[in-house]
């Protein structure tokens, strides 16, 4: 079925293409070629888990960080640090950091540090591809706000812990349906912004599309007026690569119907 869904993405009728706005083109494709060929990105993760101690990189460390220069990565009274031949170097949380061609980065969440280790790529990814896009999902509606400010410790995108406010719940019409979606403000990891996120699954979920689910922003209108482009639906990292753990499905976010929108998935390869 999917590969059926992929062909005629690619044959699809030049019109087709022409009616996808620009932004979404190209925000497409930027992110296909950061999936592809990014030093950070998912498919390249080799190590994902909680800082406890010293992570040894190189001969002496565990079989997935073997092929990476030596190093010892740990955390002391001077914050985090990595000792290398060359001696010891501070390391930001929430950024990118070069250890010889290999990257690592370490996450600040509510349940401590968290270490994602990339090495070098080693084999070409191709996306998945996407549905085709329609005018007919990209849904305007209503933010309805809750009674009392609520946190939940939940998983981002990127399979690291965060503390999400809940917004409220969206409330419009998709496909004729009227559904009622909870909507969390996301942090956006190393900044001071969040993102009001709706995490959801529906009747492709398991097939087409990834199982647990899809996020997808909803951006506002004015007042309690949002926008939700379902076309922009987007796969959590735990899609390219099992060793991020999985955001859980929201509840109630489930839809009883089929939203051909948005990132396609295929099972990874390992």
């Amino acid at each position: 079925m999917l590969s059926r869904i992929l062909l005629a993405c690619l044959v699809a009728p030049s019109f087709l293409g022409a009616q996808i706005p620009a932004a979404v083109q190209v925000e497409r494709a930027d992110y296909a070629e950061w999936l592809r060929t990014s030093t950070s990105s998912p498919y390249a993760a080799v190590f994902h888990g909680p800082l406890s101690g010293d992570l040894v990189f190189g001969s002496e460390g565990q079989a997935a960080l073997r092929g990476a220069p030596t190093a010892t990565l740990s955390k002391g009274l001077r914050g985090l640090g990595l000792r290398t031949d060359a001696g010891r170097r501070a390391v930001p949380r929430n950024r990118e950091v070069a250890l010889g061609d290999w990257r690592l980065r370490v996450s600040s969440s509510p349940q401590g540090d968290m270490v994602t280790v990339f090495a070098p790529p080693s084999q070409e990814v191709e996306h998945p591809g996407w549905f085709p896009y329609s005018v007919n999902l990209v849904i305007e509606g209503e933010l309805g706000r809750p009674d009392r400010p609520a946190e939940k410790a939940m998983l981002g995108l990127d399979g690291v812990a965060v503390s999400a406010s809940l917004a409220g719940t969206f409330v419009g019409l998709v496909l004729g349906e009227n559904v009622r979606l909870t909507a969390y403000r996301i942090p956006i990891p190393g900044s001071e912004e969040s993102e009001l996120t709706v995490f959801y699954r529906d009747g492709t979920s398991g097939a087409e599309t990834y199982p647990p689910g899809r996020f997808v922003v909803l951006e506002p209108l004015g007042g309690a007026r949002y926008q939700m482009d379902l076309n922009r639906s987007r796969n959590p990292f735990c899609a390219y690569n099992p060793r991020f753990p999985c955001p859980l499905p929201w509840s109630g976010n489930t839809l009883q119907f089929r939203v051909e929108a948005g990132e396609l998935y295929e099972p990874y390869h390992y």
